[in-house]
């Protein structure tokens, strides 16, 4: 069993209720806006006794649409609140999912869970002899390949938004930050390149091979441990870097007031 720091999910699954948060509170707030406006609505006539008729006429159908307005944009918002939840309660289905695989490493790999950083957060970092990789899990269905810049296709067709620019940028600046801070000198900075981008996909079937994606590679669930453990020829960390890098890793995910350590995991030893 992998050495395990922090829980994993627990970024999407806090976004997944802050969208339904948001999606309670456009609900709320429509409602009361609905029932003022009907309020208003219902001492119109009271109101307006001693004018003319068409002046009621005129102001009532303007509140009827502002009250059928109110709850159209309140739907949509809503709408949108519960398939961003949705969504985040996908990937936390995937992150689980990809975090029982790599729990289940040899114990001289380290596992982190859910890490934050200024660029976004970390589904999952793996420190072992055969180097670094920074892991984002994409629970997408269908078939993912390569656009040819270096992008993803769903399906044959564009993300909404960048999947393999956005984890590559993270690699590089938490590469940057622990390398600065697992190192005492200048001699490390080549080990740069044992940091590597990785997108897991445990629902989707991958064609877009090696290279094609830039700096980052893109892995089926099921093939993580031979990518990681059992592909990898030789050993490119020591002991002493592995444990220096997770000893980096726990201080920086430490920083985070709502990181866990499980218990079963042991404090990295001082390199």
């Amino acid at each position: 069993m992998a050495r395990v720091l922090g829980r994993h999910g627990g970024y999407v699954t806090q976004q997944a209720v802050l969208s339904f948060q948001k999606g309670m509170m456009i609900l709320f707030v429509a409602g009361c806006v609905c029932s003022f406006l009907c309020g208003v609505a219902s001492c119109l006539p009271f109101a307006m006794r001693h004018s003319s008729p068409y002046v009621f006429l005129s102001v009532a159908p303007l509140l009827l649409l502002a009250i059928i307005w109110m709850g159209r944009v309140a739907d949509r918002k809503d709408a949108i609140f519960e398939k961003e939840r949705i969504n985040m309660r996908k990937g936390a289905v995937g992150e689980a999912v990809v975090a029982l695989i790599l729990d289940n490493f040899p114990n001289d790999y380290w596992i982190v869970h859910d890490l934050k950083t200024p660029l976004g957060n970390l589904d999952h970092v793996v420190v072992g002899p055969t180097g670094v990789y920074v892991i984002d899990t994409k629970n997408w269905r269908g078939i993912v390949s390569a656009d040819g810049n270096g992008e993803l296709l769903r399906n044959g067709e564009p993300t909404d938004k960048p999947a393999v620019r956005p984890v590559v940028d993270r690699t590089m600046w938490v590469r940057d930050k622990i390398l600065k801070d697992s190192a005492t000198d200048q001699i490390r900075l080549p080990e740069a390149r044992y940091f590597q981008a990785v997108l897991v996909f445990p629902m989707a079937r991958v064609e877009a091979d090696w290279g094609t994606t830039g700096a980052a590679h893109c892995v089926r669930d099921e093939k993580l441990r031979d990518y990681i453990v059992e592909s990898r020829k030789g050993r490119l960390l020591t002991t002493q870097q592995i444990e220096s890098y997770a000893k980096a890793f726990r201080a920086l995910a430490q920083m985070d007031g709502d990181f866990e350590v499980l218990p079963s995991a042991p404090p990295p030893a001082d390199s």
